[in-house]
């Protein structure tokens, strides 16, 4: 037997070597989360962090966070594109019952990894929670890269729907910001996995490109978003995108975007003086002015949508800001009965969570504080902690060198007990002083908005010590300095107080409480004013 032993174990040595190894030319991508597991249990309206872990032969670009199969984050590594990527990514689930979780690895070349996906179960309170969750067997990496060919026998096929933002050939101002939406629909047999929008021609308009898609399977609509800056020179511009499948393929309707910058008005010279003079004087050269273009103004707008929340429900809705403008921050004001526990910038737009706890019908109404004209673009610096036990809690965080803070958000999770009394501007950030008298540490993230590629800079006004009447409903409002433009504001109160309204006001910031005690309560109310 021993010599038939010996060549037989060098084999399956070889096998196992072999099995274990990516032979050079062949590119793969494996990602896995390694933060939960299968049939795991969450608690609905607290932050999950989504812990993701991404390796590939060509370098790591980015990683999706998918949620029932709509795109909630992508992470990028900080430098390079790195063999091997980490991925802690935040999701808030808001409805209970299972959820699928699905994460795409996307490497330097734009090849995407399949699906990595797991079903977690969403329950009302941690009680519910099962603790030891049934373990699923590991998937190794190269179990994952076998994978990679699963939809290699379907058709790559989409039609053109409609255009449901920004009409062919609609006029756009110079140097404004828009948001173009093309609706498409996936009549092939492939489910769009880690596929992406590509600009193939004309002006790319500012666009950013590849651009990842959410996940769209075989015989659904699909609503591709691009985000552009109309072109500062007047005239027609256009552009043509198309959809490009995981293995690079491109397929599809040419999707097409066709603008129109007017002309900058100008101004009209003023008619130059005759001048009288006598026969022995010669008329001095009369100056000729030049005109010089002008800019569309700077302005600030409040769009605002109102909900009807049931009796001991929670619900929540997304304000987003009109194209040609950029979100600066938001707001919400509602009836009494109402607890709002999440307030942040999503998107071009402004989210509003809030539960309602009284016993009848509450209407709550979310606020987006939009900038037009700016020609700048804003995105959300973060922190998280979690708050200390039946202590205060001070929470900041700062935007980014080079950008300016315009406004902030919260959210501190659906816990009746948790308050936030304090949400205003900290240097070039945000912070929130938070309540928390339990013994209960729930996870808390404060926000700030970061306005970048704008002239200008922000300052915060503050109408101080004002005090509220006991039993009584009041409200404090701070006006921005003429010749600047309001974009967010905060407030600073007793945490005695009820806070219902903390919106936009005329050019300033305007918040309204009501005091239930007894005794006579502050409020501070803080307005974020722009100056171009």
């Amino acid at each position: 037997m021993k010599p038939i032993l010996k060549p037989l174990t060098i084999f399956i040595l070889t096998i196992i070597i072999l099995t274990s190894c990516h032979f050079p030319g062949q590119p793969w991508v494996l990602v896995e989360i390694i933060s939960h597991e299968e049939g795991q249990s969450v608690v609905q309206y607290e932050e999950v962090r989504i812990v993701t872990e991404a390796r590939s032969s060509q370098g790591i670009d980015k990683v999706e966070l998918y949620i029932n199969g709509e795109l909630e984050h992508i992470d990028e590594p900080p430098m390079g594109f790195p063999l091997e990527f980490t991925a802690d990514q935040p999701w808030i689930p808001v409805a209970e019952g299972q959820v699928i979780v699905s994460v795409i690895a996307i490497d330097r070349r734009g090849t995407a990894s399949e699906p990595f996906s797991i079903t977690l179960q969403v329950t009302a309170t941690p009680d519910e929670i099962d603790l030891e969750p049934t373990p699923t067997p590991t998937v190794s990496p190269e179990d994952l890269a076998l994978t990679q060919t699963a939809q290699a026998s379907c058709t790559n096929s989409a039609t053109f729907v409609e255009h449901v933002t920004i009409p062919m050939n609609a006029t756009v101002s110079a140097n404004s910001n828009f948001t173009k939406i093309w609706r498409v629909n996936n009549n092939g047999t492939c489910d769009w996995a880690g596929y992406q929008v590509v600009h193939t021609s004309g002006n790319i308009m500012g666009a950013n490109s590849p651009i990842a898609l959410p996940v769209v399977n075989a015989g659904a609509n699909a609503d591709i978003v691009v985000d552009m800056v109309a072109p500062e020179t007047p005239g027609s511009h256009s552009a043509i995108w198309r959809i490009q499948a995981a293995d690079g393929t491109r397929f599809g309707p040419e999707l097409l975007i066709s603008i129109e910058v007017p002309e900058l008005p100008t101004d009209t010279p003023e008619p130059t003086p005759t001048l009288t003079v006598t026969p022995t004087l010669t008329p001095s050269p009369t100056a000729t002015r030049t005109p010089t273009p002008t800019r569309p103004p700077v302005s600030v707008q409040q769009v605002s949508e109102q909900i009807t929340i049931p009796p001991n429900n929670t619900d929540s809705r997304t304000v987003n800001c009109p194209s040609g403008s950029v979100v600066v921050s938001g707001g919400f004001s509602h009836q009494i009965g109402v607890r709002v526990w999440h307030s942040m910038k999503n998107g071009n737009g402004w989210r509003v969570f809030g539960t309602n706890n009284h016993t009848s019908a509450r209407t709550l109404t979310i606020t987006a504080t939009c900038l037009f004209n700016s020609g700048g673009t804003t995105d959300q610096a973060f922190t998280q902690q979690n708050a200390k036990p039946n202590d205060f809690t001070q929470l900041s965080t700062t935007c980014p060198a080079g950008s300016t803070v315009t406004g902030g958000g919260w959210v501190i999770g659906d816990n009746t007990n948790i308050q936030v009394y304090q949400s205003s501007r900290s240097g070039n950030g945000w912070q929130i002083y938070v309540n928390n008298p339990t013994s209960n540490t729930p996870a808390i993230n404060v926000y700030a908005v970061c306005l970048s590629g704008a002239p200008g800079s922000t300052s915060q006004e503050v109408s101080s010590e004002n005090m509220i009447p006991p039993n009584e409903t009041d409200d404090v409002e701070k006006l921005c300095p003429s010749g600047t433009f309001v974009t967010g504001g905060g407030f600073m109160m007793d945490r005695e107080l009820n806070l219902y309204n903390s919106s936009v006001f005329q050019n300033g910031w305007f918040n309204s409480v009501r005091n239930p005690t007894g005794e006579e309560k502050r409020l501070d109310t803080f307005a974020i004013c722009y100056s171009p």
